[in-house]
């Protein structure tokens, strides 16, 4: 058989326009997570960015490598949304991104295979997927960086095509964007590093293309290295801001060697194991082990080491949210499901027969399999901890979360409970989510927050500076706290704290020992 009769993908064929597709898998994952995504204020990271897309905070005051500059950038519009629809759009934006994603990975199988139904497939299945489907419904970086990181694949494939120095600078251009949005893609530059030393090797591009490439890169990332440098002009300290940008407080976790354990692991694994309910997996495994005699070794082993590079990372790095970091890693099954299947869909017509129910099954079975797994477990002791008026077990195995409303209902009575005058201290959890309502609210509730003055909703002095201070603008006040976390450490020695008095877990009433 000549090599020619068994590749896949030939590039140099005339193919059919993938446009319709594309714009076909954009629409119905749009609606779906429309319809899905969160409706309100959300806890912790999410509500974070919530707050800082609505003040246009593109620094934020975590870090530089929490940063995230460019989706908080681009999120900006829904600004203009009418304020009914200002907390449901600030949620879609995760949902939008998510769509282009598989729109853009059903087009790049699509031209892989030579079948638009094995990248319609592929990118169904994947929409559904829990992880995929999960951060497409609340305010997240991974889905935009996910939307990015394809495009990067779709331009790798054109390099390896036909190599020339507009398409390096190209994929430079869009790296250096995802840069802008996620250091997750870092991890796939040394490949794209390797694969430009490859042709530059081999005389398929020159010196110029390289220096070009450079620049481009530079352009793309240029929003997140602005931040970097003036921090560092402003610090005089040019190796923290570097580390600080790369891997910020979690150098250990990134460095990790397996050495370290995640004292959530079991809950990450089992949260990454909910991906496994279809049978994306074993054909991207069947589609990696096809990659060489059906995509040409080149483009085969680039496309494998990226594989690597991006589930290698996932597995070793120790963080409590280690399950979102594999969104890249399960773009890169499901590119390796979509030639897996056309591999073995064109073996016979009864391989057809399994594929398409196959197919099928993987995605139709998620959704049962995530609303099952959070009703057998609805009685689970971990139900009942955390956060108030939020079942974890459903929180985190349901994807869907447009009944989901946990945080605002915490920050409204909340604010009941305070009472107009009083002042709330507040956590990095519950923070954004107080901070939002109240001002959608107009309440003239004070919420403290020590860790970023900046963001405080009350017009007192910050405690950590002066306690006395803060204590004597407190009057007659009433003082609360989120949780025991929230009394900021200056305070901590002339207050106590009264038993829980909201849902008998988080609002605490602050009594100052005078």
């Amino acid at each position: 058989m000549n090599r020619s009769e068994y590749l896949l993908y030939r590039p140099n064929e005339r193919r059919r326009s993938v446009a319709g597709l594309w714009f076909s898998v954009f629409a119905v994952f749009a609606v779906l997570y429309g319809l899905t995504c969160s409706r309100g204020v959300a806890w912790q990271d999410s509500g974070i960015f919530q707050l800082r897309i609505f003040s246009g905070d593109l620094r934020g005051w975590m870090g530089l490598a929490l940063a995230h500059p460019l989706f908080i950038a681009l999120a900006q519009p829904v600004r203009w949304l009418p304020h009914g629809a200002q907390l449901w759009g600030v949620n879609f934006v995760s949902g939008f991104w998510a769509a282009v994603a598989l729109a853009n990975l059903a087009c790049l199988t699509a031209k892989l295979t030579g079948t638009r139904w094995a990248g319609l497939a592929v990118a169904c299945m994947l929409g559904v997927s829990h992880t995929f489907w999960w951060l497409a419904t609340i305010t997240e970086t991974y889905t935009m960086q996910a939307a990015l990181f394809t495009v990067e694949l779709w331009l790798l494939v054109r390099l390896l095509d036909k190599p020339s120095g507009r398409r390096l600078a190209a994929l430079a251009l869009v790296s250096g964007l995802g840069f802008s949005v996620h250091n997750l893609s870092l991890l796939a530059l040394p490949v794209y590093l390797a694969v430009t030393g490859v042709l530059l090797a081999k005389r398929r591009i020159g010196w110029g293309a390289i220096g070009l490439a450079a620049v481009a890169w530079l352009a793309g990332a240029s929003l997140y290295l602005t931040l970097i440098v003036q921090q560092a002009m402003a610090t005089g300290d040019v190796l923290a801001t570097i580390r600080d940008a790369l891997v910020g407080s979690y150098g250990a976790d990134v460095l990790n060697m397996g050495t370290k354990e995640n004292p959530r692991g079991n809950v990450n694994m089992a949260l990454m194991a909910m991906n496994l309910a279809s049978f994306l997996v074993p054909l991207g495994i069947v589609g990696q082990w096809k990659f060489p005699r059906r995509l040409g070794a080149p483009l085969a082993w680039a496309l494998g080491a990226v594989a690597v590079m991006e589930i290698t990372f996932v597995l070793r790095y120790p963080v409590a949210d280690q399950f979102t970091f594999i969104l890249p890693g399960l773009v890169m099954i499901a590119l390796a499901a979509g030639v897996g299947a056309v591999s073995l869909a064109k073996r016979s017509r009864a391989w057809r027969r399994v594929i398409v129910l196959a197919c099928v099954l993987s995605i139709a079975l998620p959704p049962v399999a995530q609303f099952t797994a959070a009703k057998v477990l609805a009685d689970h002791p971990m139900n009942a901890t955390r956060r108030p008026f939020r079942q974890e077990m459903r929180y985190w195995l349901v994807p869907w979360k447009h009944n989901e409303s946990s945080a605002d209902q915490f920050a409204r009575l909340a604010l009941f409970e305070a009472g107009p005058d009083g002042v709330i201290l507040t956590d990095n959890t519950a923070h954004p989510a107080m901070v939002l309502t109240v001002d959608r609210t107009a309440s003239r509730v004070g919420i403290h927050y020590d860790h970023a003055p900046d963001q405080d909703r009350s017009d007192l002095p910050v405690c950590g500076e002066s306690p006395e201070a803060f204590i004597a603008a407190l009057e007659h006040r009433g003082l609360w706290a989120t949780s025991p976390d929230a009394v900021p450490p200056a305070l901590r020695a002339v207050v106590t704290l009264e038993p829980d008095t909201l849902d008998d877990r988080m609002l605490h009433e602050v009594q100052i020992d005078r």
